[in-house]
């Protein structure tokens, strides 16, 4: 009796063994390559912090693209979670995006990048490749341009279980080799697999769906032009002149946030410093408009 309560009390304590925390994505993307590189505050319209499937599609849907099948070409990939940052140059208004989504082991994240370059090259936007390194396995570099838009260079690679997203866009300077230097770094520091947030392997992924998907190919490469031009077309629509103010601060292109030098600050709750105010002290100039001072009458009082 006594062994098996030994054996018993093993098992609990196997059972209750700690699990690994997830790994956080956002310190697999890389720093941006200056300090004149700005932070892009969030909002509906650009994937700025951890994203879902579903928060994907209501991106590229909010941005004014149709998101199609998107969601579940994820799905059915076995993503499980994505993180995204993205950075205006002061002064040139060129900007960086980087993405990283995590699929539960790196066959689905082989689909995946499967779909994103092959909707690369067969884009109409597309312009040529990108020479990308052999230190740079598993990854692809594409120009794509839009008239009245600019380029876009981008480099997209697979390692592990995760594949990473990295467009430069602008309208002037030649950005494929900082595109392939931002990949470069991250493929260098990028885990073989990440910790998965709990319960991401529940889920099996559908093969027989895919493999029918890939049987046909007609379907995959319809979504992968899908991801690709809709997101080449997004990333060029938000590229917007950051507002600047009187006192030197910056607005973020929706003005929502302000730059106090060092993060973004809501401008719904918090009044710049430097902000002209009116003469009774309610109200404050973005640069574009008069916003009330939430605590003026609290001040007054």
């Amino acid at each position: 009796m006594a062994r098996i309560s030994g054996g018993i009390a093993a098992l609990a304590l196997i059972g209750a063994s700690p699990v690994a925390a997830a790994t956080d994505l956002s310190t697999l993307l890389a720093t941006p390559p200056g300090t004149d590189w700005v932070d892009v505050g969030p909002a509906a319209d650009r994937l700025v912090g951890g994203f879902s499937s579903h928060d994907y599609a209501l991106f590229l849907k909010a941005a004014g693209s149709s998101p199609g099948a998107i969601e579940t070409e994820l799905n059915l990939d076995g993503f499980t979670r994505g993180y995204g940052l993205e950075w205006e140059q002061s002064g040139t208004q060129d900007l960086l995006v980087e993405r990283v989504f995590e699929f539960r082991d790196s066959r689905g994240a082989g689909y995946w990048y499967g779909t994103l370059k092959n909707g690369s090259e067969h884009a109409k936007q597309y312009t040529g490749p990108i020479p990308v390194p052999a230190s740079l396995p598993n990854s692809f570099g594409a120009v794509l341009y839009a008239s009245g838009s600019g380029n876009q260079y981008r480099v997209e690679f697979a390692k592990g279980n995760l594949v990473f997203v990295v467009h430069m866009d602008s309208d002037v300077n030649d950005l494929s080799r900082p595109a392939v230097t931002q990949a470069a770094a991250m493929y260098e520091t990028a885990p073989a697999h990440t910790d998965l947030p709990p319960g991401a392997g529940q889920t099996v992924v559908n093969d027989l769906v895919r493999n029918v998907e890939i049987a046909a190919g007609a379907l995959i490469l319809f979504l992968g032009l899908v991801a690709a031009i809709a997101v080449v077309l997004v990333t060029r629509r938000r590229r917007q002149s950051l507002g600047v103010l009187a006192g030197g601060l910056t607005m973020s292109p929706d003005g929502a946030y302000w730059w106090d030098g060092t993060q973004w600050r809501d401008a719904r709750v918090e009044v710049p410093p430097s902000a002209q105010r009116s003469p009774d002290g309610a109200y404050w100039w973005d640069g574009r408009t008069w916003r009330p001072v939430l605590n003026a009458r609290a001040q007054a009082q």
